[in-house]
């Protein structure tokens, strides 16, 4: 039950990624590209336009695109381990060999998520 919980946060901790990801990309638009960026085409919200005679910063918008892909990978893939530690859990009861296996599959998932989370809490608590 505990990966259940687990899974969880990976869900919540992916949703913040794709929320860091347009707070990053947005503060990147300069003030004569501004109008491409998403935030130009929602409607009302926190970010106003640059001020006149901002820069724009492609490069840095193109790795924190990179980042924000490579995370959001990184979470899909530390719930592989979660999902195939829940899939065996009924047989955990009977074979000794599959519980052992079960909780080296929880424990790699474990590891996964605070190794992934823990940057991800880091930066929101500091930015």
């Amino acid at each position: 039950m505990q990966i259940s919980f687990g899974l969880g946060f990976i869900g919540i901790a992916t949703d913040l990624v794709g929320l860091i990801r347009c707070l990053l990309i947005n503060a990147t638009y300069g003030s004569e590209r501004y109008s491409e960026s998403p935030a130009a085409s929602s409607k009302g919200g926190l970010l106003s336009p640059p001020p006149e005679g901002t820069p724009d910063l492609p490069k840095v918008r193109f790795w924190a695109r990179r980042s924000m892909d490579l995370l959001g990978f990184a979470f899909l893939a530390a719930t592989v381990p979660g999902i195939i530690a829940n899939s065996h859990y009924s047989n955990v009861l009977d074979d000794q060999n599959q519980a052992d296996k079960t909780a080296r599959n929880r424990f790699a998932h474990s590891l996964d998520l605070s190794f992934f989370i823990q940057p991800l809490i880091d930066n929101t608590q500091n930015g």
